[in-house]
């Protein structure tokens, strides 16, 4: 399993449900290129699915991510990313 950093689990913690790039920074503290850089990050690993913002509410996923514009788009943990969360060693429910 890939090791996350730390600001990597900060977000992977809020992405339980669906979440905006905004949200995200606000709830971590984190600056605007941690944030994108981190979903860039946990996208390539498979940690999370992007979703297109339909409205201001989460539409369907994502074909084509914009890196430039990640402001655009929702954010939710798959199987693998919760996994990750998981301290080592720790057994599965």
């Amino acid at each position: 399993m890939s090791k996350i950093t730390e600001s990597q689990r900060q977000i992977l913690q809020l992405l339980i449900y669906a979440e905006s790039y905004d949200h995200i920074r606000q709830e971590t503290g984190l600056s605007p290129g941690e944030v994108r850089d981190d979903l860039i990050t946990l996208m390539h690993k498979n940690m999370i699915e992007v979703f297109e913002s339909d409205g201001g509410t989460v539409g369907t996923k994502v074909r084509h991510f914009d890196n430039d514009n990640p402001g655009s788009f929702f954010y939710r943990a798959t199987k693998s990313g919760l996994g990750a969360m998981r301290p080592q060693g720790s057994p599965r429910a």
